[in-house]
């Protein structure tokens, strides 16, 4: 009985048939597992001759298209890597990065100083040098009219009234004037003058009730408070004390007028030099780091 019956073959491993391989040479025939219910396959398989371990040398260069070469030298496998230099860093963009916040606190200009304060000071002083000279005055008056001093007029409202109207007067041209010359004392004088004459005339016509007189009686109670010698005497005291004063007043005030130039003058000065340096260390180069 022949081998090759279809028994024999079911019952044998089937064989590969030898073929060349990939490269020429004749590959063996190996035994293959039979597969139960399945016919023989025979087949030619390519196998791949093993390639060696390689090793990718890399070298720095401008372009990417260039070839990678495979060695197999383990000795000669190793990675060569160039170190590049770090891309320059604009001069700009360093000087922007170390630039520190710096917060300067905004400078306060002087404030002005007024001389409003000193000429109150002042104007309460007058007052006191009007009523005692308004004072001696009167006494002179009533020497004249009566051959006699007298003094018994202190506790009267008529003397008070135009000491009242001469401190109200000069303290609203100190107000106006300020550090003003003299000058303008000179013209508010006047202002001072006719408050206390024109004040003092209308305190007398209240006090003698001149709204329940008959026109004629108001007219001729008018005509005596205008042509009073104490009420005329008042406003041309009044009129010399707040000019003669004023020009003390006037005095200090040249000097707060020249202080307050100075200080102005340093804080100018002072705030260009505050300018300048802050200027100067915002936009400083920083210095580089070799």
């Amino acid at each position: 009985m022949s081998d090759n019956t279809p028994e024999t073959a079911a019952n044998q491993p089937p064989k590969r048939v030898d073929g060349p391989d990939i490269d020429g040479e004749i590959v063996p025939a190996e035994e293959l597992p039979a597969t139960a219910g399945q016919e023989p396959v025979y087949d030619l398989v390519e196998v791949p001759p093993a390639a060696p371990p390689a090793t990718l040398t890399t070298a720095s260069s401008p372009s990417d298209s260039e070839p990678v070469v495979a060695t197999s030298d383990p000795a000669a496998a190793e990675t060569t890597v160039t170190e590049r230099e770090p891309a320059s860093v604009p001069l700009a963009a360093t000087s922007a990065a170390s630039m520190q916040t710096i917060y300067v606190p905004s400078p306060v200009p002087p404030r002005r100083k007024g001389n409003r304060g000193f000429g109150v000071l002042i104007a309460l002083l007058s007052s006191v040098v009007f009523a005692a000279l308004y004072a001696v005055a009167i006494a002179a008056i009533h020497s004249v009219e009566i051959g006699a001093f007298r003094f018994d007029f202190f506790g009267s409202l008529a003397y008070y009234t135009p000491i009242a109207f001469f401190f109200i007067g000069f303290v609203i041209v100190v107000l106006l004037a300020n550090r003003a010359s003299w000058w303008s004392y000179v013209l508010g004088s006047l202002l001072v003058g006719l408050v206390v004459y024109f004040g003092s005339v209308g305190t007398s016509l209240l006090v003698n009730n001149v709204f329940a007189l008959t026109p004629n009686s108001a007219a001729r109670l008018f005509s005596v408070a205008l042509t009073s010698p104490f009420i005329i005497a008042a406003a041309l005291l009044a009129r010399e004390v707040s000019m003669w004063m004023g020009a003390l007043i006037s005095a200090r005030g040249r000097k707060v007028k020249v202080r307050n130039l100075e200080a102005r003058d340093t804080f100018d000065r002072e705030s260009a030099e505050r300018t300048a340096e802050y200027e100067k260390s915002r936009y400083a180069t920083p210095a580089t780091t070799i």
